[in-house]
């Protein structure tokens, strides 16, 4: 086994044997940008080696000899046969990649205000944050001021620790968020949480979980946690209110009231984070609506062009409460849906979140068989989201999938290869599909996707409807990020077909504008003034809304039928 160092991540992996480099970074939560799913074509995964005399090159038609020569390498084309150092410009660590102040870029080291910093006044030190002042009652010599972004998604949580003097990304970890094991939809938790005992089970898990993380990037930084002074969080509400203490049932039911305000700050402590400075601060981003968290707001900050008024942007963070943002003008729209847990592999007979051996991607060839793409080369142990939606894609090209959702049984599959045909069976007396050895994708599998791509769907075509203008560009955001594929996505009918050249992944937004956030008060600020500008649009409230869901739940025509 082979060792691979991450710069500046200063993380070692241990890499798999047969593994890319890009499928190891992808299993460590550090996602590149990889339009073509790791196929070597587009040629943006890039990473620069140290002592690259010695490392064999990946030769692309956009990469110069002189890119080579100076370790410029494809991460999805280099398989580790050494231990080797690399550095990464990802999502993450890209300082180009958080984008977006009313249409133009700002490099945040040098142009930004910053919200954290320590001054000496009579003796004492004081924390500065933003416009206020704090008595700091822990600050040691040789400490320099750090910082959180925390993302708390329903499936994922991500822990990013920075330094607030120099903007540098110090470490990164990531887990499953460990309340699934009490639910895996928003609407069970708020349901759970609704009772004093559910509440304390639900936030001890997250308390738990994130502390962990905390615990886990400060030692592989060498860092101090009395150092971390800020916080910013991004999640949807019931997640932040959860982690805040704060019952969610309000938000089980009409009128969905908010019971926490976004946009402002509070102690960490508030929030059960433990172990940082005892002054250290937390800053909530707007929430827009019930079902609109700060999550959405952050991500929308860093969603290149948002808020350009001459352009027409569709932002969708696909998860498990699908929520869709619009700018259009001088007109910003936003709206969720409960898309459910299908897209981030939970819920499905073999789902799985993205790590070595879940099926990311599946491919048709020219004989009408499949392909299929497991993360670290490894076989098959289940389907993560992206792998959901593209074999979801496939079956319905090749007939295994009809219009209406229903799969084939096996005595039907005479005009399938037989390798396809091979793969039909019954599993509880329903049509399934098997693509490992008992891993299947069953009919129930099919009915999820169906009302996840409704949902989602069903928002977008309002958005369409109601703006009477072309999309110029759709950004999506989730935890697949870059493993997505566009024509997937318009195939199963997600977006329309013709928005599907227009699609780019943006990864994780919502950790990238907590990121963006916590060095720059102006982005605060600004995010701020846009929200409190925006429209929800209440989908369920519509007279059409139910008649295109419905509609929408069936697959598009598949152009091979």
């Amino acid at each position: 086994m082979t060792t691979l160092t991450v710069l500046p991540f200063k993380k070692a992996i241990d890499v798999q044997e047969g593994e890319s480099i890009h499928d190891a970074l992808f299993r460590e939560g550090i996602a590149l940008e990889t339009p073509c799913n790791g196929q070597g074509v587009c040629g943006q995964c890039r990473v620069r080696v140290e002592s690259p005399g010695d490392i064999p090159e990946t030769p692309h038609e956009n990469m110069t000899e002189a890119d080579m020569a100076a370790g410029v390498r494809l991460a999805c084309c280099l398989v580790p046969e050494r231990d080797m150092t690399v550095h990464v410009l990802s999502e993450v660590a890209d300082d180009s990649e958080f984008a977006i102040l009313e249409g133009e870029p700002t490099d945040l080291l040098n142009n930004c205000d910053p919200v954290v910093s320590i001054q000496e006044s009579d003796g004492d030190t004081v924390l500065q944050y933003g416009s206020d002042e704090i008595p700091l009652t822990r600050w040691e010599p040789g400490f320099s001021p750090k910082g959180l972004a925390i993302d708390i998604g329903t499936t994922t949580i991500v822990v990013n620790l920075i330094c607030m003097v120099s903007g540098e990304d110090l470490s990164t970890a990531s887990s499953l968020n460990p309340q699934i094991g009490m639910g895996h939809d928003v609407m069970t938790r708020i349901q759970t949480g609704s009772t004093p005992e559910g509440l304390k089970s639900l936030a001890d898990a997250i308390h738990d979980g994130i502390n962990r993380l905390i615990t886990d990037t400060c030692k592989d930084a060498g860092a101090n946690p009395h150092e971390i002074l800020d916080v910013v969080l991004g999640g949807n509400t019931t997640m932040l209110e959860i982690a805040g203490n704060i019952n969610p049932e309000p938000l089980g039911h009409v009128p969905f009231t908010v019971d926490l305000e976004g946009g402002k700050h509070y102690p960490a402590t508030d929030f059960g984070l433990t172990g940082l400075n005892p002054d250290a601060q937390l800053y909530i981003p707007p929430i827009a609506h019930a079902f609109v968290g700060s999550d959405i707001s952050a991500g929308m900050l860093v969603c290149k062009g948002f808020f350009d008024p001459a352009a027409n942007v569709l932002f969708i963070d696909i998860g498990t409460n699908g929520e869709i943002a619009l700018q259009a003008g001088d007109k910003t729209l936003i709206t969720s849906t409960a898309a459910g847990p299908a897209f981030e592999g939970m819920g499905l007979s073999s789902g799985m979140n993205a790590r070595i051996g879940a099926v990311d991607t599946v491919e048709t060839t020219d004989h009408n068989a499949l392909v299929f793409h497991t993360i670290g080369g490894a076989p098959a142990r289940g389907i993560c989201g992206s792998g959901v939606i593209d074999l979801t894609a496939c079956l319905l090209r090749l007939g295994v999938l009809e219009r209406t959702g229903r799969m084939i049984r096996p005595d039907q599959a005479h005009d399938l290869h037989e390798d396809i045909a091979a793969c039909l069976c019954d599993v509880d007396d329903m049509p399934a599909f098997e693509y490992g050895e008992q891993i299947y994708f069953t009919q129930k599998d099919v009915r999820q996707v169906q009302l996840a791509k409704s949902a989602i769907k069903t928002a977008v075509d309002v958005f369409i409807k109601e703006i009477g203008n072309p999309i110029d560009k759709v950004v999506v955001s989730g935890g697949f990020g870059h493993t997505l594929n566009p024509e997937s996505l318009a195939e199963i009918g997600l977006i329309p077909v013709d928005l599907a050249p227009k699609v780019s992944f943006a990864g994780n937004t919502s950790l990238l504008g907590c990121r963006r956030m916590l060095l720059d008060e102006s982005a605060r600020s600004f995010i701020e003034k846009q929200m409190a500008a925006a429209e929800h649009l209440s989908l369920a409230e519509r007279p059409d809304f139910m008649e295109a869901f419905i509609e929408n739940s069936e697959f598009p025509e598949s152009e091979a039928a």
